[in-house]
């Protein structure tokens, strides 16, 4: 008869300094993982006088534990796009022609590249620190299977004219099962929806992925309010999206003359607009339309590199932090921004503020936007470490600094070459080389 496994051993990790949250710092810190959860969090001495016997420790003089980061927009199998000499092509300045390149890619990229792609972008995102993303699944499903990173996957639906949605929902409907039997072998994954955006996703179809995702108690997500285009198209039916994009694949979507209603109005009477939905980009919204779509239980994330991309312009950094309004940050795709960096995602939103909060500040709440609001806005655990959080954090170079300022240094000065070790779920993920 062989013995039941040996429980997994825990391990202590200590640093110069632990930042378990955006409000908490201990100076010399440590953490103590067991089964993929943390043990104990706080003081060094205090985390290794209740560690039990036995736990090895794991020493980083001059580092900092910080919790794993919170990239909360990504399309991981999209690519970053090359020459022939795999130099990067420069992203084009129509934001309509960028689709199309993505359209193209798509339509002639292998099976197998799919896979690759998300490999090597997940392999990426956790040497710089990123532990969760909020991933819009691509043409490969399986490539989620084993997935290293804590991730919710949402299965996407994209059909404009009324004749599709009940095609394009039982796709979705296919998708969500598929994604949720790779999360019973690989736990990090979990599920949700998203209707593509507005000018790709009919009235009649995102009223039944907004009720597909009510029926199956998961989150939706929506790309929302990012582009000129976009506005134009949902205001009367017109500019670049009907008169290039459309024709461009072959539909016809004459038909369409706008909304005819506010973006909260008519979110909320698609049944889209509930509590947890996440709202992706949020650049061409005015003050009282996040307003409104924040009381109708919107989560948002904002996207400042992608955006400033295909000059699509800025989300409103300032009111989103003077509002008290929580938001997440997310890096977009490789074929929008030159690399998966959170960090360079919150030098951008502090780029973008002009309110009278001091930026030490400022920084504070750009790294609780990549930690903890990033994994509320994803309903996802982790973002602190605390007791009990998943064992999700990353060990970076300690940049200096007390109280506010170790926040400003951090945002500042930590990148991809600051970046020591990345732990998911207790697991060892990344070690600087």
């Amino acid at each position: 008869m062989k013995s039941a496994p040996d429980r997994p051993q825990g391990v202590v990790y200590v640093a110069s300094r632990l930042a378990a949250e955006a409000g908490a710092i201990f100076t010399p810190g440590a953490v103590a993982v067991a089964d993929g959860s943390v043990l104990l969090a706080g003081p060094k001495a205090d985390v290794l006088r209740a560690a039990p016997a036995g736990f090895p420790r794991m020493e980083f003089p001059g580092a900092a534990i910080v919790p794993g980061l919170v990239n909360a927009h990504v399309h991981l199998q999209i690519p970053r796009f090359t020459d022939e000499a795999g130099i990067p092509l420069p992203v084009p300045a129509s934001f309509i022609d960028w689709i199309l390149q993505v359209i193209a890619w798509k339509r002639s990229a292998a099976p197998a590249a799919f896979a690759g792609n998300f490999g090597a972008a997940a392999a990426e995102a956790l040497s710089f620190g990123t532990t969760t993303v909020g991933e819009i699944a691509g043409p490969e499903l399986s490539a989620y299977d084993g997935c290293p990173l804590r991730a919710r996957v949402f299965a996407e639906g994209i059909g404009f004219a009324p004749a599709v949605a009940s095609e394009v929902l039982a796709l979705v409907g296919a998708a969500i099962d598929r994604l949720e039997r790779i999360s019973v072998e690989t736990p990090l994954v979990r599920t949700g929806v998203s209707p593509h955006t507005l000018y790709t996703v009919g009235e009649n179809l995102l009223r039944s992925l907004a009720g597909l995702a009510v029926a199956r108690n998961l989150p939706a997500c929506l790309h929302l309010a990012e582009s000129t285009p976009e506005t134009a198209f949902l205001s009367d039916g017109g500019g670049e999206i009907a008169s290039r994009l459309y024709p461009a694949v072959g539909k016809d979507v004459s038909w369409f003359r706008g909304l005819g209603r506010t973006i909260p109005s008519y979110l909320a009477e698609t049944g889209i607009l509930r509590e947890g939905v996440v709202l992706v980009h949020n650049v061409h919204l005015s003050r009282p339309e996040i307003d409104a779509l924040r009381a109708g239980g919107a989560r948002f994330v904002l996207c400042p590199r992608s955006n400033a991309a295909h000059g699509n312009g800025s989300p409103d950094v300032t009111r989103f932090v003077d509002a008290k309004i929580p938001f997440a940050l997310g890096t977009d795709s490789l074929g929008s921004v030159p690399d998966l960096s959170p960090w360079e995602e919150m030098r951008a939103a502090r780029s973008l503020y002009e309110g009278k909060k001091k930026d030490p500040a400022l920084c504070r709440e750009l790294f609780r936007a990549c930690t903890e609001h990033g994994a509320a806005v994803l309903g996802l655990p982790g973002g602190i470490l605390a007791p009990g959080a998943p064992a999700d954090f990353a060990i970076v170079d300690d940049p200096g600094g007390i109280g506010d300022r170790f926040f400003r240094e951090l945002v500042e000065k930590t990148g991809r070459a600051n970046v020591r070790f990345t732990v998911v779920a207790g697991r060892p993920s990344h070690a600087a080389r």
